[in-house]
């Protein structure tokens, strides 16, 4: 019984010693008014009057996620030859604080969120890859594109919305209320899309397009098995 007690203890510590303390970083980076997140990150961005990188990630790899300001744009991603091998679910999360903003992308199968808000005149949100962007946003004119198996999910408001679907992925935007809506699905993907005065949209393949609003003024063009129809 004594030997098995022993055997049982240096399990456990050999096990606590093989697990990684989270650690947190302050990156200390400014000047940015966009965020390109390349990766399998979790990345929280809150707009604000300050600006600031946060990464919480365990402490044997923390080094090796670059956030860096290039051409005003925050960029996160992993260093150059890292070779991600590990077993066990280790969350990798960086928070960012930006005061104003024109442009969010993610590639790879990290998400990303905003979900108290991102404010600006003209937005860009663009995802490829496996990843999932959403949150809540108030722009004027706001362009949004999935290349890829990832989706995006909106809620707010615009008054011009450009939605680009090429894939498997799914755009949806019920909660999204604009007053005027360009949408295009390329592939077998969906969106859903929320006008008070036109949509004009436009199907290629067995994706589909569906939308609600009081939109009177309702153009569209199919080439495949998809469709267009109201929510």
């Amino acid at each position: 019984m004594r030997t098995l007690k022993t055997l049982i203890i240096a399990g456990l510590m050999v096990a606590a010693t093989s697990i990684a303390k989270a650690d947190t970083q302050d990156r200390h980076l400014t000047g940015f008014n966009a965020v390109s997140v390349a990766g399998s990150y979790d990345v929280y961005i809150t707009q604000g009057s300050t600006e600031s990188v946060k990464v919480d990630a365990p402490a044997d790899i923390i080094d090796r996620i670059i956030t860096e300001v290039k051409g005003g744009v925050l960029m996160i991603h992993t260093k150059e030859g890292t070779n991600w091998n590990w077993t066990g679910n280790k969350k990798m999360i960086v928070y960012v604080a930006i005061k104003d903003v024109n442009a969010v992308s993610l590639a790879g199968s990290g998400d990303v969120f905003f979900k108290e808000g991102l404010r600006a005149p003209s937005l860009k949100i663009k995802l490829t890859g496996s990843g999932d962007i959403s949150g809540k946003v108030d722009v004027k004119e706001l362009e949004s594109s999935i290349g890829g198996s990832g989706d995006i999910t909106l809620s707010g408001r615009a008054d011009n919305s450009t939605v680009s679907v090429v894939g498997s992925g799914d755009f949806t935007g019920s909660n999204l209320v604009t007053t005027n809506t360009r949408v295009k699905v390329a592939g077998s993907g969906d969106a859903r899309v929320n006008a008070n005065d036109k949509i004009d949209a436009s199907v290629v393949g067995s994706g589909d397009v569906h939308y609600t609003g009081s939109a009177k003024n309702i153009s569209s063009s199919k080439a495949g098995s998809g469709s267009v129809s109201r929510m």
